[in-house]
């Protein structure tokens, strides 16, 4: 499964079904990599190796309390993978790569990241119909996947595809804004009641992390201490984590 032309039906499928937002979603990441006003985050971004280190810590907190040691023998999925950053953290943990799958959208990032982690199954496609068994994996990870995601019909099919192949007493990962962005229309913050409606028969435990943005931006310019203490302040904080367990 890690022969990108021959999963390219996967991605015709959804376009046929949902061709808009399909487009439109396209369009979005074409211009946040490419465009006029291009977001440019590089690996050696402060912020952003603040937020992943808050969150890989949690992470390693949510695998110790369900008496995990290791991630070895388990099959993972990744939806909106990209470059299939999140995986190759997961080699840290013990995760092995043919037990991994990554899904994305956009065919130039799976490139990419077939190109760094040739050893990962990676397929394009969106979510909402996924070319996978049912009850297929351990652990389903999405990161700041449903936000992107406008039309609420989609957002129940991808949620509805994500239950469909996890297996029961797996988990699923849930890590996106809670709260919309007034500056950015294509980004729409999903809070617990919705979450909850999208996952049905779940149980869900939810974690409220990693600082607005902006403040920690500004926070870390000045010192990744001043991050980590205003990072303390519940208000301050914009994403969840939720973890919902498929009984």
């Amino acid at each position: 499964m890690s022969n990108l032309p021959e999963l390219k039906y996967a991605v015709e499928r959804e376009e046929a079904l949902y061709p808009d937002e399909v487009r439109r979603i396209r369009e979005v990441y074409k211009e946040r990599t490419m465009g006029r006003n291009a977001v440019t985050v590089t690996p050696m971004d402060l912020f952003g190796r603040c937020a992943v280190h808050e969150r890989e810590e949690l992470l390693v907190t949510i695998f110790r309390r369900q008496g995990l040691s290791t991630l070895a023998g388990l099959k993972i999925l990744d939806l909106g993978c990209g470059a299939g950053a999140l995986l190759g953290h997961l080699f840290d943990y013990g995760a092995e790569p043919e037990n991994c799958f990554g899904v994305d959208i956009i065919e130039e990032r799976l490139v990419f990241a077939k190109h760094l982690r040739p050893n990962i199954n990676f397929i394009l496609g969106s979510g909402a119909q996924l070319p996978l068994p049912d009850e297929t994996f351990d652990f389903v990870f999405q990161f700041l996947l449903f936000t992107s995601v406008l039309d609420p019909d989609i957002k129940r099919t991808i949620a509805g595809e994500i239950l469909r192949t996890l297996r029961r007493g797996g988990r699923l990962i849930w890590y996106d804004f809670a709260y919309d962005n007034p500056q950015n229309p294509d980004v729409k913050g999903i809070g617990r009641r919705e979450i909850r409606k999208l996952l049905p028969g779940c149980r869900l435990s939810f974690w409220r992390l990693t600082l607005a943005p902006p403040v920690g931006r500004l926070a870390v310019r000045i010192s990744p201490f001043l991050y980590r203490a205003l990072s303390q302040v519940p208000l301050l904080r914009t994403h969840c984590l939720c973890v919902a367990e498929k009984l």
